[in-house]
Order: structure tokens, then sequence, then C-alpha cells
């Protein structure tokens, strides 16, 4: 008998001390974890499934709890399969039958664990903790235990917003209703933190809830994101109230709809109200996210000076480049990358030259990160991009304009390996056409091919642009295939004239001097000259036709002062009369 209470005594004292070192909350929190498993074995070391049963399983049960919440450093797979052990062993005491309050306690934390297990095929994994803690609930129910039902409920909701599913809006609403769910228990007054996390929780799933009602949903978001505020505020949870204002300025950013200007502005405010707390040296990947959304929201805007708004975008996406590296944050730094070089692209003043070589240099270096197999889509939108600024970049000499037109092409072909009329349709078109422009422009000795495949590639982005719903893609496109056939027709056929005039008259039935009066001019100018070339039909006609061209491409280069351009027009109305007067003579 003396010997039984010993060891009894002894497994007791392991027990308890494990218990101590498992709550302790100051110093080495994983150096605690450990002495807390240490004791855990001891004590079932001495504890035995048939001669103490209910303490084996509850030690089973701790030391789960302790390898669950040991999850730092290379070890954690590991610790998570034996707190995934240790807890299904405790199963074989805890019963629902015999010890139901153990048994659910056991399935919540079961589930918890679960959900700890790392990113991956998680999908089994969470169908598991779905189910424990669905089983809990045939135990802790609102009446009886409100706190754990409520607790239940709650991560219930974690579970479906981390479910994969094909039917994701019905998945998260689910999540909603167990969120609301537990907020019928947790009150800012009695339970103020689990009551700001469901809010918390709440706001972030209608702030990425898809389906048609995206406003609705995101003024609800930034409502519950409001209300988290009212516990998790500046001075008590500085980190929590940051956090929040992140996530809000996001679901400001995001909000679509006639106040859309507005939204922006407060999205500006809300990020830079966390940098007052996030600092790159404390906590580096949230500062560097939130220079990048606000860079992000800078580029969105439209009102303003335009210039100084994409200056500050360009050095909110510089700061967060600060943070993410190509070796440590390869995605984050792509993708911010991405975003400097669109910002390049867009700038209207300043060193337009330089801006185009710095959006170079970083879409170069997204194509590091983003390739054909693991990104398409992403790889074929920068090489878009790239083939768009190098068809802008100015020469020094045409070496280097040829050399430019090349790389576009390139880059243009690239994008359109992924791209398909069928699943990207716009996109297509739209690479279509200025690849289309790349051909027309290479001025190597043999232009022909080049010209032909400009006009295929025309052809096709006509077989997506429509006059009825996409006009001005449609009329500039008719006008660069007019171009086209055109040049063509300096070396070639007649047929190629009247098809060339053919397309200028369709873009001018959409193009007009008052919405596009460059496109139009140079329109009007060419089918003047196909005018003045076309040998078929009556040669009086046709000049005066020409000249009508030419005289109004003139006032409208006049007005858009462009002195070349009027002195070309002034020399081919010139040689327009002096061949309609000479025939007259």
């Amino acid at each position: 008998m003396k010997d039984d209470n010993e060891w009894r005594i002894a497994a007791d004292a392991q027990y308890a001390l494990g218990i101590k070192y498992r709550n302790i909350s100051t110093g080495d929190q994983q150096a605690n974890l450990k002495q807390a498993i240490t004791c855990f074995q001891k004590a079932l070391s001495l504890y035995s499934l048939q001669s103490s049963p209910i303490e084996w399983a509850r030690t089973q049960q701790q030391l789960g709890i302790a390898y669950r919440n040991s999850t730092a450093g290379p070890e954690r797979q590991q610790y998570l399969n034996k707190a995934l052990a240790a807890l299904q062993s405790s199963l074989e005491v805890f019963t629902s039958e015999e010890h139901p309050l153990d048994w659910a306690q056991v399935q919540y934390e079961l589930a918890l664990t679960y959900l700890y297990l790392p990113s991956g095929n998680r999908r089994p994994a969470l169908f598991k903790a779905l189910g424990c803690l669905q089983a809990c609930l045939e135990v802790y129910t609102l009446e009886a235990f409100p706190e754990q039902w409520a607790s239940i409920q709650y991560n219930l909701g974690n579970v479906y917003c981390l479910l994969p599913s094909d039917d994701r809006y019905s998945t998260l609403r689910k999540a909603i209703l167990c969120y609301e769910a537990s907020l019928r228990v947790y009150t800012c007054e009695t339970t103020p933190q689990e009551w700001a996390m469901a809010q918390f929780s709440l706001a972030n799933v209608y702030a990425f809830l898809p389906g048609g009602e995206r406003q609705t949903n995101l003024e609800r978001s930034i409502i519950h994101y409001q209300a988290a505020l009212q516990v998790n505020t500046f001075d008590r949870h500085p980190e929590l109230w940051a956090n929040t204002m992140q996530s809000m300025g996001n679901a400001y950013r995001n909000m679509p709809g006639d106040e859309s200007e507005t939204s922006l502005h407060h999205a500006v405010d809300c990020y830079q109200a966390a940098l007052s707390v996030y600092s790159k040296e404390d906590a580096p990947l949230d500062w560097a996210s939130v220079y990048n959304n606000l860079g992000i929201t800078y580029n969105l805007m439209s009102s303003g000076n335009e210039q100084i708004r994409l200056e500050q975008a360009v050095t909110c996406f510089r700061m967060a480049l600060t943070v993410y590296t190509r070796d440590t944050y390869p995605a984050e730094w792509a993708k911010t990358n991405n975003m400097l070089g669109l910002t390049y692209l867009d700038m209207p003043d300043g060193n337009r030259q330089e801006q185009l070589r710095q959006a170079i240099v970083c879409f170069e270096a997204v194509l590091e990160v983003y390739t054909f197999v693991q990104h398409p889509l992403a790889w074929a939108n920068v090489h878009y991009n790239l083939g768009h600024v190098y068809m802008l970049i100015e020469p020094v000499d045409e070496e280097e304009w040829q050399s430019h037109i090349q790389k576009a092409i390139t880059s243009f072909e690239s994008a359109l390996q992924v791209y398909s009329r069928k699943d990207t349709p716009y996109e297509w078109a739209k690479t279509q056409s200025n690849l289309g422009n790349a051909y027309k422009d290479c001025l190597l000795d043999n232009r022909h091919p080049y010209l032909q495949q400009a006009i295929e590639c025309y052809r096709a982005a006509l077989l997506v642009y429509a006059r009825e719903n996409m006009q001005d893609e449609w009329a500039t496109t008719q006008g660069n295939l007019g171009q086209a056939y055109w040049t063509l027709a300096k070396t070639e056929r007649q047929d190629y004239l009247e098809r060339a005039i053919a397309c200028f008259e369709e873009a001018l039935q959409i193009q007009t001097r008052e919405t596009t009066p460059l496109e139009w001019a140079q329109n009007k100018h060419t089918l003047g000259l196909a005018y003045a070339d076309l040998a078929r039909g009556d040669q009086q006609h046709n000049m005066r036709r020409a000249l009508a061209c030419y005289e109004a491409a003139l006032t409208a280069y006049q007005s858009l002062h462009m002195p070349a351009q009027v002195s070309l027009v002034q020399h081919d109305i010139e040689q327009a009369r002096h061949s309609l007067s000479r025939d007259l003579a």
C-alpha cells in the first residue's frame, strides 16, 4: 500500500508540475513547455491505463496540449503528430458515454491541433477539425455550457474560412453564421477580447465574401472592424489596433461605387495610422505590407496631382522592397516590383524615358520569380507590359529601335502562349493588336512578311473587338490595319490600297477630331495618301478626296501644334492641287 501511495504521489506531483510549467506566462515559453512535456512524460511512466485510467488519460490530454503549443522551430510537424497521438490516446478512456465532458474537451483540443497543421494538403485535416467541433456540440450546448459553445462556434467559423470548396460563397456564409452565433454569448462588457476577436473575424469574412453585393459586404466589414476597435484601442492593445486599421484600410481600398475616391482617402488614413505602431525593426513584415498597400492606394486614386501621387506610390513600394528581398520573400518581392513597374509606366510627367527604363528593370525582375508553369497568367501579364514598354521607350538610334521592336515582339508572343481567344478574349485581342503594331513598325530590309504578320494580328484582334460594344478598340485597330495595308501597297497591288481605304473609313466612323484628335488626323492624312495613289476609278475624284482629307488633317495638326506634321501635310496639299490643276489644263 505504501509503494502504491508513493508512486501515485510522485505521479501526481509530476502532473501538477507539468501544469505549472505549461501555465507560466513569463520567461522562455518554449523552454517552459518542454519542461511541461518532460513532467507529463514522467507522470505517464508512473500512471498506467490499467491501474489509473483517469489520471493516465488526463495526462495524455495535457501532454497533447503541450506538444501542440510547442510548435516553433523545425520540430513543429513532429510535435503536432505527437500531440494528435496523445490526445487520441486519451479517448481510450474518455468516451462520450462514460466521460462526456472530458470526451468533448478532447474533441475540442483535437480540432485545434488539426487547425495547427501546416499548409499543404490541409483539406483532410480541416474536415477532421470540422468533425471534432461538431461532435463537441453534442455535449456543449448553448444552455448548459454557453462559453464553451461560443468558443466552438467561433472555431467552426475559422474552419469554414479555411475549408476549400467549389462554392466559396456558401462556405463563407456558414462562417458568418458561426461567428454571429458566438456573439450570442460574447459581449463587449462581459468578454471584451472574445467579442472583439469575433467582430474582427466577421469583418474579414465580409471583406473577402464573393458575390454581387461587394459594396454592401465591404460596408458591413468596416462596421465590424470599427466595433473591434472599441476594445482593441491604440492605448490598450496597440498591435491589435494597428492590425485592425490595416485590415480596415484594405476594405476601404477595395470599395467600389460612387464614393470610391473618398474610400481611398480613408484607406490612406488607416494605413498611415497603422504605421504609427508598426516599425521596420519590430514588425518588418507588417510594416512592409502596409507600405505596399499604401502604394497601391496612391496608384488607384484619381484626385489631386497625378504625378505627385504616383511618386508617393513609388516611395512606398521602394520602402516595402527594403524588407521584401528576392531571397527571403520572393513572392512579395515580385508582386511589389510588378506594382512599381506599373507605376513607372503610368507616370504622366518627369523624366519619361528614365521612368520607362525603370519599368523594364522592374518587370524583368518579376520574371525571375513568375514562371510560365507556376504563374501562367501573371507571367503573361508581365510579358505584355514589358512589350508595351519596349514600344514606348525612345531609342538612341535606329539600331536600338529595331532591338526594342524585336524584344516587344518576343514579349507579346510570350504572352500569347497563355492568352487565348476563348479563355481571355480581351487580353488576347489587346496583345494581338500590340503585336501587330510591333510587326508594322519593324523596319528591316524585307518588310513584306512583317507587314503580313501585322495584318494577321489586327484581323485576329477584330475577331474580339466589335463595333457595337468596343468601339474605341475596334476603330483603333481598323486604323492600324489601314496603315499596314497602305504601307504594303507601296510595293504591292492596288488591292491593298482599296483595303486600306476601307479600313480608314471604318475607323473614321467612330473616331472624331474632338475625341481622338491625333488618331483622327493620322488616319485622315493616310487616307488622303491612299486616295492619291489609287490608280483605279476616276483619278480627278480620287485626288479631290485626297485633298479634302489633307485639309482636314492639316487643321487638326495645326490645333495640336505639330509643326513637322503640318509641314508634311502642306506639301501633300500642294502636290494634290498641282495634280488637279494639271489635269484640268
